[in-house]
């Protein structure tokens, strides 16, 4: 047992010293400590991402048109028992609702998922929602193009406040 071990190891090393063309960059990275010892392979020092460069997911002109919270049509397969598949999509959830802002003290009609409805209850209101909301800030970021309703409503609640706060003084 002793002798077909050591000869596994000479084996796996005679293989380490003799590499293709094609692998000659792998080379320095494996590494052999003793005659009797299995080859180590160093994994080389990961590289950070750059803080540049940032995967921007194309929105839809539907998304820009009401607080969707991120949502979007999505496409998949049916798969039944025969595993024929065919394409189909799944919508996202989009009610008609009117909802209050306190700080334009007026009610405005938006196309809101459901999500976008709980969001909106968590973050303490429409205001703080279009305020706070990653997905608002990300078309006005992105340049999406013309932006949206809920920006355009964003924009005027962020004209409202400023002009209180100039008022104050």
């Amino acid at each position: 047992m002793l002798q077909r071990l050591s000869s596994f190891t000479t084996c796996q090393r005679a293989a380490t010293t003799f590499l293709p063309s094609s692998l000659s960059l792998l080379r320095p990275i494996l590494t052999v400590q003793s005659p009797h010892s299995l080859p180590t392979i160093q994994s080389p020092s990961p590289q950070p991402p750059s803080p540049t460069t940032t995967q921007i997911r194309p929105r839809s002109s539907r998304s820009t048109r009401g607080l969707f919270d991120g949502r979007d049509v999505r496409f998949g397969n049916n798969v039944p028992f025969s595993l024929k598949k065919t394409r189909r999509k799944w919508s996202p959830n989009v009610q008609h609702k009117v909802l209050y802002s306190e700080v334009l003290d007026e009610l405005i009609k938006f196309k809101v998922t459901t999500g976008a409805l709980r969001s909106i209850d968590k973050m303490g209101g429409l205001d703080n929602y279009l305020l706070n909301s990653k997905h608002v800030k990300e078309l006005k970021t992105k340049g999406v193009g013309k932006e949206g309703q809920g920006q355009q409503v964003r924009n005027r609640i962020v004209q409202k406040l400023k002009h209180q706060e100039r008022l104050k003084r």
